[in-house]
């Protein structure tokens, strides 16, 4: 049935998580015409902790991303301890005096947010993109007279040419919504 199969499915699939730190300064201390710069962490047990930075608007506004075994670790580490770390290198790159305390913060945890467990969905050994498409299938009730689905699922995960995205998370919404519509109102169309 549709129901064991979308059990199946997320057992067999893939669900990451990857964290960020939002730093907002007063100032911009960082060359504006560049958006996206990074780190190497001379240690391969810190790889993936603060390796990214994003400059996203003309805002002073920065965000670092924490991926692989450090996104899990910094799960337990208190905001503080995460800001201080990122404020280290990035006085590493751009000299002590350069760069000011930010004066606001964010850290994400999707792990254990228990809400959302993770951040995104992946093709896991011994998954496939067919995983998706089986997440997205609606699920009519057993023993509903009209055979009509009532359940409709929509998010990264159900989407199989634009997984772990926004914009995948979106279509799929706009997909949902075209079929709960001809559901109800009738296709536009022939069939």
């Amino acid at each position: 049935s549709t129901q064991s199969t979308g059990v199946s499915t997320q057992s067999t699939g893939g669900f990451g998580n990857l964290n960020k730190v939002v730093l907002c300064f007063n100032k911009v201390f960082w060359d504006p015409s560049i958006h996206l710069f990074g780190h190497v962490s001379n240690s391969t047990i810190s790889r993936g902790e603060l390796f990214l930075f994003w400059s996203v608007s003309k805002a002073p506004v920065l965000i670092a991303l924490i991926a692989g075994e450090a996104a899990t670790v910094i799960e337990t580490v208190p905001d503080e301890a995460i800001v201080g770390r990122a404020m280290t290198i990035l006085r590493a790159i751009f000299g002590f005096q350069t760069v000011p305390q930010p004066c606001k913060h964010r850290v994400t945890r999707w792990r254990g947010d228990p809400w959302a467990l993770g951040s995104y969905s992946y093709v896991a050994a011994g998954s496939s993109g067919n995983d998706y498409d089986d997440l997205a299938r609606p699920v009519a009730p057993v023993n509903a007279a009209s055979g009509q689905p009532r359940l409709f699922f929509a998010g990264e995960h159900t989407i199989r040419n634009y997984p772990a995205t926004v914009h995948g998370a979106m279509l799929s919404g706009l997909r949902e919504a075209g079929r709960i519509t001809d559901q109800f109102v009738g296709p536009p169309y022939e069939t």
